[in-house]
């Protein structure tokens, strides 16, 4: 099963490619896809600040159990 936070780098790939996109929007001076670029660049906004949220969620879940965490790995690691 895949889960929301597996697809986090895919997801945040949005904002790259929505850049690239306006680019190509201005140069060719079209104004609906100049919109739809944006339209990704506010929702890769919107997906990067839930991303951090719930890593800070999980980050508070962690030390409240008396634990650090790894954001490399993404888990609580105890030390004795």
């Amino acid at each position: 099963m895949v889960t929301v936070l597996q697809l986090q780098p895919v997801l945040l790939s949005i904002a790259p490619v929505s850049v690239a996109v306006m680019l190509y929007a201005m140069k060719r001076k079209k104004l609906w896809l100049m919109r739809m670029s944006l339209l990704g660049m506010v929702l890769s906004v919107f997906l990067l600040f839930a991303f951090q949220y719930l890593d800070y969620r999980y980050l508070e879940s962690c030390l409240q159990q008396g634990e650090v965490y790894n954001p490399l790995q993404n888990s609580c690691i105890k030390f004795n």
